[in-house]
């Protein structure tokens, strides 16, 4: 009797056993999952622009000729889906709040768009950040550098930007700084980790925005606003303290 249950203990401890190393593989290769950083970068090497219809262009170049001289891109740090599209009834503190967008969604349709995107996690600005520039899925492996950030050294958005000469202004969350040390003409960064201050972040930027705007010297002015989402972590969206600063930003828009 004594030796039928020290088999059953002893399946019970490898039964435990096999258990929690099956869970630790299965936590390490699919929640930690390992990024493979690919170190080329794009480069110059067919002329796409010039005969991509059959016909010259003019100027000589790889990517097809810009439109604008100058492009402006607003990042407002958890803009929900609701936050911005209209609704029939004012049921929410935050409900048709965004006048000024939803106007121009409305009678300028050709000129906008309204788009839901779900972000896979993790959704902390290290990692969004790295997957709006450079294209590539975030991993919780980055989570960790979230605090202390290095530079991106695959390709993206703002080094394809930089060495084709452009000249970048960025103002706002200062992680942008960390991944992007070298590559702004001028930069107003500012401090992103508290999340009880809604304020600083957004007054830095709206101090300086609006002056940057008349100057002639960028041809691309990046600002990153972080009330919105401060205010999500410390009141939540039914707050009366979100209403104001989607206020705020709903101003923003129409003046830039």
């Amino acid at each position: 009797m004594l030796q039928k249950s020290s088999i059953k203990l002893l399946l019970l401890f490898v039964f435990i056993f096999s258990f929690y190393i099956t869970g630790g593989l299965i936590f390490t290769k699919g929640f930690l999952l390992k990024r493979d950083v690919i170190a080329e970068n794009s480069s110059c090497r067919v002329d796409f622009a010039r005969y991509w219809d059959g016909e010259s262009h003019g100027a000589e170049g790889c990517w097809l000729h810009r439109r604008f001289n100058k492009a402006v891109i607003i990042v407002i740090d958890a803009l929900r889906f609701d936050f911005m599209a209209p609704s029939t009834v004012k049921n929410k503190p935050f409900s048709n709040v965004m006048k000024t967008t939803q106007n121009v969604l409305k009678y300028e349709a050709q000129n906008s768009r309204l788009y839901k995107f779900v972000a896979d996690p993790p959704t902390t600005t290290l990692q969004r950040l790295k997957g709006l520039t450079t294209g590539s899925l975030p991993t919780f492996v980055d989570a960790g550098a979230n605090f202390a950030s290095s530079e991106i050294s695959e390709d993206n958005v703002i080094q394809q930007l930089y060495r084709s000469g452009k000249k970048l202004v960025f103002l706002g969350d200062d992680t942008w700084k960390s991944l992007f040390p070298n590559q702004f003409l001028r930069s107003y960064p500012f401090p992103s980790f508290n999340v009880k201050d809604l304020h600083t972040v957004d007054n830095g930027i709206l101090d300086n925005i609006y002056s940057e705007l008349q100057r002639d010297d960028w041809d691309v002015l990046i600002a990153h606003f972080l009330g919105v989402d401060h205010c999500g972590h410390r009141f939540g969206p039914n707050h009366p303290a979100m209403e104001e600063k989607l206020t705020e930003m709903d101003n923003m828009i129409k003046f830039v």
